[in-house]
């Protein structure tokens, strides 16, 4: 969905507060920098805070373009921009130009994507012993939860797991660690498994920030990416 024109703030739907993602457009940088949105003057500028790097605030110069991603709700928003003016005092922040035209995709939050994510789940139910975490294949993923396989029962229904995974997010990896909870169990077959092996259906419980946005950010990724095949 597409907003042509001059975009109205109530028709971009983002509080003051939210955590923003810009991304370069000039071929400089393909790393995806954490803001967040600090105040607007619709029609005008978006004021976020100046991007940091090991504690240190970035240099950023004034006409750089940037595409910028968000989550609000259950949308991720998309547009792009350029920095107006950046400014240190009374503390680091960017001025953005305001945004001419706005993507945003709705997702469900069930909508499930097929991958194939090697995963390592760590239970401390002492009926499922285990000096390390076991290994297994996450076969499918949404916002809220994930179809995990492997060779052997992991856990019982109810357990409170950690699930561990890598996620290639804007062609980078981060690694989640992502609380979560057993709600099914059933055998089945699977060729990768030679033949017999367990699927767990988890629900998670994620709430640090950071991995909520890298998941979101996965998953949507990988919807668009089948939408537009």
């Amino acid at each position: 969905m597409f907003y042509n024109g001059e975009v109205d703030y109530a028709e971009l739907k983002i509080q003051v507060g939210e955590t923003l993602q810009l991304q370069t457009r000039d071929g400089e940088d393909s790393r995806r920098l954490q803001v967040k949105l600090v105040g607007y003057m619709p029609g005008a500028s978006l004021l976020v805070t100046t991007p940091t790097v090991g504690g240190k605030t970035m240099i950023m110069r004034e006409g750089q373009p940037f595409v910028v991603r968000m989550l609000s709700g259950k949308r991720i928003v998309g547009f792009t921009t350029t920095i107006l003016r950046s400014c240190a005092r009374p503390f680091p922040y960017l001025h953005l130009a305001y945004p001419q035209e706005v993507e945003q995709i709705t997702v469900r939050q069930a909508e499930r994507v097929r991958v194939k994510l090697f995963a390592s789940l760590s239970n401390p139910n002492p009926e499922f012993p285990s000096a390390k975490p076991r290994s297994a294949t996450i076969v499918d993923i949404s916002t809220s939860g994930a179809l995990m396989v492997a060779a052997e029962q992991l856990g019982a229904v109810g357990d409170a797991v950690t699930v561990r995974c890598a996620l290639k997010i804007g062609g980078k990896e981060k690694l989640l660690s992502l609380p979560a909870l057993i709600r099914s169990i059933y055998s089945g077959q699977n060729e990768e498994y030679g033949g017999g092996c367990y699927y767990h259906g988890l629900e998670f419980a994620a709430t640090d920030e950071q991995d909520v946005f890298a998941l979101h950010g996965f998953v949507y990724e990988q919807i668009v990416r089948a939408h537009s095949e």
